[in-house]
């Protein structure tokens, strides 16, 4: 038994397709019957089955399967440390996050990463809403991605990086725009409108709304859409939404006011780092994690409502 049969069984594992495994192991299909057969041999057990064109792995081979996975994985990590202890992390990181971070925090993020470990690791950038990120983590799509919060994911990690604070946005000329700061009563009379029920962010601000007695419109996914609304919006119109750079866009058509900290906290939505626990992280996604856990943005990148807009 050597370390290519067991890389060669793995990968035949999790493809279940000769052709298919021995295309991305870079040898012949009859090379790898070969190695395959020479391991259930010294084995003494059958360890794939024939499934139409594909195989699926007997018993013993799904008993053996745990072993192998957890001893390359091992493997495989001690070669990127050694690497790293050379100056040689490096890799493609596929990264989802919400649209909301990627023009202030994760760049930020990423200029302090590379600034540490260098340049040597890529970043690959997807954008996307949380529900819809979430699943693609699970589905391998990312390494890790930054989205809102969701129940029921004890296979998850959550660990909170940012926040953004809960506003009242309204069109310029509003009665609310002479006002600094609102009470949530001061709402009452407006037509409210706010996020979907259903997603993580619209749930949280449902939550506020019901504890006021507000109804509300609740119609719209993203703070650009909204943003869009109010730029044509009716003086007794009004929003509440996060103060996210999707607002950037039209500041020459509305206003953006601070709602009472004693109502709601400053830090009303977080966004958290989310990845999976259990599984294998290479060098690069572990520093990675790392070094984003304990990442304090600067004061100036995160937009806080009566601070100028970076």
């Amino acid at each position: 038994m050597n370390l290519s049969q067991l890389y060669y069984f793995r990968k035949l594992s999790e493809l279940q397709h000769y052709t298919k495994a021995a295309k991305e192991l870079y040898i012949t299909q009859p090379a790898l019957s070969d190695a395959i057969r020479s391991l259930e041999k010294e084995l003494g057990v059958p360890l794939f089955q024939k499934e139409g064109r594909n195989v699926k792995l007997t018993r013993y081979g799904r008993e053996f399967s745990v072993y192998v996975h957890d001893a390359l994985r091992e493997l495989d990590k001690g070669i990127e440390v050694m690497h790293e202890y050379v100056g040689k992390l490096s890799g493609t990181l596929s990264i989802g996050g919400l649209y909301t971070i990627t023009g202030d925090y994760l760049p930020a993020l990423f200029r302090a990463y590379h600034d540490k470990f260098g340049d040597a690791v890529k970043m690959k950038v997807s954008h996307g809403f949380s529900l819809p990120l979430i699943e693609g983590l699970k589905e391998d799509k990312y390494d890790v991605v930054f989205a809102a919060k969701k129940a029921g994911e004890p296979q998850l990690c959550f660990d909170p990086v940012v926040s953004h604070q809960l506003v009242v946005g309204v069109r310029k000329g509003s009665p609310l725009s002479l006002h600094k700061v609102v009470s949530l009563e001061d709402l009452k009379g407006y037509s409210v409108y706010t996020y979907r029920a259903g997603t993580p962010i619209g749930d949280e601000v449902d939550k506020v709304l019901s504890a006021y007695g507000i109804p509300a419109y609740q119609e719209y996914d993203d703070e650009i859409t909204m943003g869009g609304m109010l730029s044509t919006a009716r003086m007794d119109e009004c929003a509440l939404l996060t103060y996210t750079i999707g607002l950037k866009p039209f500041t020459e058509y509305i206003d953006v006011i601070a709602i009472d900290e004693s109502e709601v906290p400053l830090d009303f939505h977080h966004v958290y780092m989310v990845y999976k626990k259990e599984e294998f992280k290479n060098r690069a996604l572990e520093s990675f994690i790392e070094f984003a856990a304990s990442f304090v943005p600067p004061d100036n990148i995160m937009l806080r409502c009566g601070s100028e807009d970076k």
